[in-house]
């Protein structure tokens, strides 16, 4: 029983040394990643703050609107464009997925 429990503690430490050596492997490969998920985290609480008070979204346009009325008018065609876009996809997406539940 005695050299049992040895050979269990030895595994143990060795899968304990492996799992550290993982974890360390794991931890450089995300390290890749950690700037581009802040900045999408960054974008989507902008996203947020936006939805949630309306009432800055218009006066930032408004702003940009008495300063630079020709970058306000592009502002509003690209946003115009993108709206367009998201809810064409949103719309394909939706029949999409109504068409497959009601096969």
């Amino acid at each position: 029983m005695n050299t049992r429990l040895k050979q269990l503690l030895e595994r143990q430490q060795r899968l304990i040394a492996k799992s550290a050596e993982q974890r360390a492997s794991m931890a450089d490969d995300m390290r890749v990643w950690q700037k581009p998920i802040a900045w999408l985290d960054r974008g989507l609480g902008v996203i947020e703050l936006i939805q949630k008070n309306r009432v800055l979204l218009y006066a930032a346009f408004a702003l940009l609107a008495s300063y630079k009325p020709a970058g306000a008018r592009k502002v509003v065609v690209y946003a115009v464009s993108a709206l367009k876009l998201v809810h064409h996809v949103r719309d394909l997406i939706s029949s999409g997925s109504s068409s497959k539940s009601k096969t």
